[in-house]
């Protein structure tokens, strides 16, 4: 492009007499430095004579002589230099040399003379041996010699080594991102700093893939506005491979195959791989990966320059050597589709399991793509490829899964996987009538898979499932039918089905440590959607342990993956039941009833899961004073559990939430009623934190010594239990009722347990509750926060934690960047503000694993 702007380095300047060597990367414009000193050179009537080495050229004797002075007076040329400039001659001897050189001398004298030599690095070895000779003898002459050389390029030959160490040099580098600034504002207007960002990342600030970017930006009519920033990057792309390209033309054929090869094989590529593939020897090879090193022509521009035909030869041939050398199926099926189907029989196997490891870190488009180019092998079970390209297409929520699955299902009706497959597409799509129909009954996989889809839709609630499977576990232990010591010895985590299931039921029984743990293996390299239901599954068991603080934190990072995939609305409105229970533990009534309202769409009421919500909202209403409203949520929880039927109370405590309604409207004998049913199904399931929940109830709304009683049991169950939320709920109940019957003392103890434990949980409306209790009593302390983890300062609660995990006194003060000697001091503050003895029992009182 004849218009193009030009970048180089000002400030070059020579002088006869000497020997300058410009250095730099490719790009840096050491041509560009040249032309311009050649420029000026002329301009002030000297003469100028260029030349320029190539690879290609190499072996030709003085063919960088016979460049430099083709066009020279043929009268002013020695008998001795014409053999170098007719490249007769074959060896630079000494006539020969000194000929060429006082051909030199005859042209300066007529005003001087500028000898410039490009890409010198490449010179032949006649020629160098002759530039040699003219470095030492033009002291006195009017001649200047300037040479290019390439940053990092190798040149063995002893004369080049003579030039260097007599020169001097000049480095050319590349822009700074001002220099970038002012470069494109002075071509294309003045440019917004996006725009220039964007500039320098795509060239590095190499000036001549930025003249040439520019250039192109300018012919586009790209305007250097912020919001035109994502043009630079597409053009600078196609920019920087148009360079490359030029630069691997002018070079070897073994600097082409290696950049090739480099460029197919990505980073890092397998020793015996590379070697392979370039046919090279190692010492060809090494040589030719350092020269592509230099020119920075690595990478899949380089590609795009190659003959389509070749291109795709170039991977088949890297994927069979990948595959002989032990590479991963996804590495080697990365190269399978760049070639034609039906080369390899052993293709379609490697394009099936790479599309499997690609699902199972989370790479759903990818595995898409994969399982697409395997339909287009050979194909012995065309119901398997069907299914895997569905299963990808589902777990990534790209268009036309369910269509694909229901094919594979068609195609194969007895093929157990392509039903269960469909049947998370049909639950994806909201149509679980359609489940039970596709699920075979004669498999208990399939099965397993059904009673899953019944925690979820009351349409897939199986009739009956066996105790084959955790998730059939599972379904008798939420119809009620089962205990919760026959339940967890049945437990599994042998697949990712088996550990969720699990883990729900151990969630249940009170083990929540165990639930933990069996999460924490869930591979989180999953679908947004798997990955949203694991955090929530960890929400609700930090929610029963009372550690709010921890389910929020699980709770934020469901939402993120909910919000790439919202199909699944049991998951999303279980996060939302589980959240606006947290806002109502914090006193937060206005936040918790708007993520009620915005939960409560029609699509979330068609699941289990929004009996939660039916729950949490009678809990609201009731703090709210409104147990009218309260009553109507929990029995409408009530009737909406009863549609599956789902009875366990560990499940969802619907029944104490309408006791206690029942009880505030003056229906004692409705309260009670609710209450001890709770109570009876409770005991039934045999976990403590469902019927300590129950027997408070049963206390709250049992007037007198009998109502006392079901209290202390319950706290005496709870105690037992990991629920301590809970614990701290029974207490202030119980200390309520200790006080109304004048036992001031005992009353005082249990609120004051109340108070610390519902502090440490997080529970601002439940420890506000058991301090106005406390004062109430006549011995309130002057203020809420006396001990437990709150009562902690920012500092304090840091170290603190620091302690816990072990940390010695010199390591907390080099992370606190404190003195080692204070660090005893603080925590002895601490410790008395836990109500601790020492290190051992700060992880307990933080709720640090």
């Amino acid at each position: 492009m004849e218009n193009r702007p030009k970048v180089w380095c000002a400030g070059i300047s020579v002088a006869p007499g000497t020997t300058t060597v410009v250095q730099g990367a490719p790009g840096t414009g050491k041509t560009a430095a040249l032309d311009d000193l050649a420029a000026r050179w002329e301009s002030s009537g000297g003469q100028v004579a260029r030349a320029r080495g190539s690879a290609l050229e190499g072996d030709l004797a003085f063919g960088v002589v016979a460049q430099l002075f083709d066009q020279a007076d043929a009268d002013l040329v020695p008998a001795e230099a014409l053999g170098a400039l007719r490249l007769t001659a074959t060896t630079a001897e000494f006539s020969v040399l000194h000929g060429v050189y006082r051909l030199a001398a005859a042209l300066a004298a007529r005003g001087g003379l500028l000898v410039v030599v490009d890409d010198a690095h490449w010179a032949d070895a006649a020629s160098l041996r002759w530039l040699a000779y003219l470095t030492l003898r033009i002291q006195r002459l009017p001649i200047a010699v300037v040479l290019a050389v390439g940053a990092g390029e190798r040149c063995d030959d002893p004369s080049y080594d003579e030039i260097m160490a007599a020169c001097r040099r000049v480095t050319l580098d590349h822009l700074t991102l001002a220099e970038t600034d002012r470069f494109v504002s002075a071509h294309l207007g003045e440019a917004a700093p996006e725009f220039v960002t964007a500039c320098f990342e795509a060239t590095g600030g190499n000036p001549l893939a930025l003249t040439r970017l520019v250039g192109a930006l300018a012919e586009d009519g790209v305007p250097p506005t912020a919001g035109a920033a994502w043009r630079v990057a597409q053009r600078g792309a196609e920019v920087s491979g148009e360079i490359m390209a030029a630069r691997l033309r002018r070079r070897p054929a073994a600097v082409v195959t290696a950049a090739h090869c480099l460029a197919a094989l990505g980073p890092s590529p397998h020793p015996g791989v590379l070697a392979e593939l370039t046919g090279l020897s190692p010492a060809e090879l090494a040589d030719a990966v350092r020269t592509v090193d230099l020119l920075g022509v690595a990478g899949p521009a380089v590609l795009d320059d190659m003959p389509a035909p070749a291109r795709a030869d170039l991977h088949l041939r890297a994927a069979r050597s990948l595959r002989a050398h032990g590479a991963s199926d996804r590495v080697v099926a990365d190269h399978l589709l760049e070639t034609s189907p039906g080369l390899e029989p052993w293709a379609r196997e490697v394009l099936d399991r790479a599309a499997q490891e690609a699902v199972s870190q989370g790479d759903t488009a990818g595995a898409a793509r994969l399982l697409w180019r395997a339909l287009r092998e050979p194909v012995a079970n065309p119901a398997r490829a069907l299914r895997l390209l569905g299963i990808a297409e589902l777990v990534g929520d790209l268009p036309g899964a369910t269509a694909r699955l229901r094919e594979a299902y068609q195609t194969d009706v007895d093929d157990a996987e392509s039903a269960v497959a469909l049947s998370y597409a049909l639950h994806a799509d909201g149509k679980p009538a359609e489940i039970p129909v596709v699920l075979p009954e004669s498999s208990p996989w399939a099965q397993a898979h059904l009673a899953v889809h019944g925690l979820v839709w009351q349409e897939a609630v199986p009739s009956a499932v066996s105790l084959d499977t955790p998730a059939g576990v599972l379904h008798h232990v939420m119809v009620g039918d089962i205990s919760a010591a026959e339940a967890v010895p049945l437990v599994s985590t042998s697949d990712v089905l088996s550990s969720l299931t699990s883990a729900m039921t151990l969630n249940l029984a009170d083990s929540l440590d165990e639930a933990l743990a069996v999460l924490d293996e869930v591979d989180r390299a999953q679908a947004p959607a798997l990955r949203a239901l694991t955090n929530v599954m960890r929400a609700n068991v930090q929610r029963r342990k009372g550690d709010l603080a921890s389910a929020r934190a699980d709770l934020e990072v469901a939402s993120d993956h909910l919000r790439q995939d919202g199909r699944w609305h049991a998951v999303s409105t279980w996060h939302a039941a589980l959240l606006a229970d947290i806002l109502l533990e914090e006193g937060r009534l206005d936040e918790s009833a708007q993520v009620i309202a915005d939960a409560s769409t029609d699509e979330a009421r068609r699941t289990w899961s929004f009996g939660g919500v039916l729950t949490v909202r009678g809990r609201m209403l009731t703090a709210r004073g409104d147990d009218h409203e309260a009553l109507e949520a929990f029995l409408a929880a009530g009737r909406h559990c009863a549609a599956w039927p789902y009875r366990n109370p560990a499940a969802l405590a619907w029944r104490s939430g309408a006791a206690l309604a029942c009880a505030a409207m003056g229906d004692g004998e409705r309260a009670r009623e609710l209450a001890l049913e709770e109570v009876e199904l409770a005991r039934s399931w045999g976990a403590p934190r469902a019927l300590g929940m129950a027997l408070r109830a049963a206390g709250r709304v049992t007037a007198g010594t009998a109502g006392r009683t079901l209290l202390e049991e319950a706290v005496q169950v709870l105690r037992g239990s990991p629920a301590r939320l809970e614990l701290a709920r029974a207490l202030v109940d119980l200390g309520v009722v200790l006080r109304r019957q004048a036992d001031t003392v005992h009353a005082r103890t249990c609120l004051r347990d109340a108070l610390d434990l519902a502090q440490k949980c997080g529970s601002t409306a439940m420890a506000a509750r058991a301090y106005s209790e406390l004062v109430a009593t006549n011995a309130g302390p002057r203020r809420m926060r006396q001990t437990g983890p709150t009562a902690l300062t920012p500092a304090e609660h840091q170290l603190a934690e620091l302690a816990a995990r072990g940390r010695s006194d010199e390591e907390i003060a080099a992370t606190l960047l404190i003195p080692a000697e204070a660090v005893a001091g603080v925590l002895s503050g601490i410790y008395r503000k836990l109500g601790v003895s020492g290190r051992s029992q700060l992880s307990d009182a933080l709720f640090v694993d």
